[in-house]
């Protein structure tokens, strides 16, 4: 069973129970093969790039399953179908290494408040 406080979700594919995590490897493993930084990525996701969320895919599941190729992602990401984009999203959201867009920048005040006067 998938450890939601590690950001792992269980997703039903090919016949199987995968679990996909997006670890800090995993982005890193990411970043690497996509030749991208991982905002680079998530704007090509928001693109709709379809070789980017194959490659998300494949960098979410090779914790639990180290030997995936990129074409094995494929295959799960076409089974998914519709269901593609809810998981990844499911995935990204769990990572913990995203902020959200509205939320500032790690160590940058939010613009909206004054600074802290203590």
């Amino acid at each position: 069973m998938a450890n939601p406080m590690k950001g792992e979700i269980d997703v039903e594919a090919c016949g199987e129970q995968l679990r996909l995590i997006l670890s800090f490897n995993a982005i890193a493993e990411l970043e690497e093969e996509a030749g991208q930084t991982l905002a680079e990525i998530m704007a090509a996701l928001k693109a709709g790039s379809v070789r980017t969320m194959r490659l998300i895919l494949w960098a979410a599941m090779r914790d639990h399953r180290p030997g995936t190729t990129l074409r094995q992602a494929g295959e799960v990401a076409e089974d998914l179908g519709a269901g593609l984009g809810p998981v990844l999203g499911r995935v990204i959201a769990a990572c913990g290494f995203l902020a959200a867009e509205d939320d500032p920048a790690p160590g940058k005040p939010d613009p909206g408040k004054g600074p802290d006067m203590a």
